[in-house]
């Protein structure tokens, strides 16, 4: 009779795995967006070229949109020198 090999043994120690992100970086909120096929598409397709994911594209673009806006949410206008 031909002797069976030992089964796998695993074990799980606290230090196993990602250590955990802290909690000022953690994104828990979910914001659900609505997108046509075509604009999800365009997301995307920029998404491989860029190497980022949609949801980096959507919150960077969010980013820029706030940071070119002023107070009263028109657009900053260059000033002359």
């Amino acid at each position: 009779m031909l002797d069976k090999p030992p089964d796998a043994v695993y074990t799980v120690t606290r230090g196993m795995g990602r250590p955990p992100k802290p909690e000022h970086l953690r994104r828990s909120k979910l914001f659900p967006l609505r997108l046509r096929p075509g604009e999800f598409a365009r997301y995307a397709r920029a998404a491989r070229k860029l190497g980022v994911t949609v949801a980096e594209i959507l919150r960077e673009g969010a980013d820029l949109y706030i940071q070119t806006r002023g107070r009263t949410g028109l657009q900053k206008k260059e000033t002359k020198k």
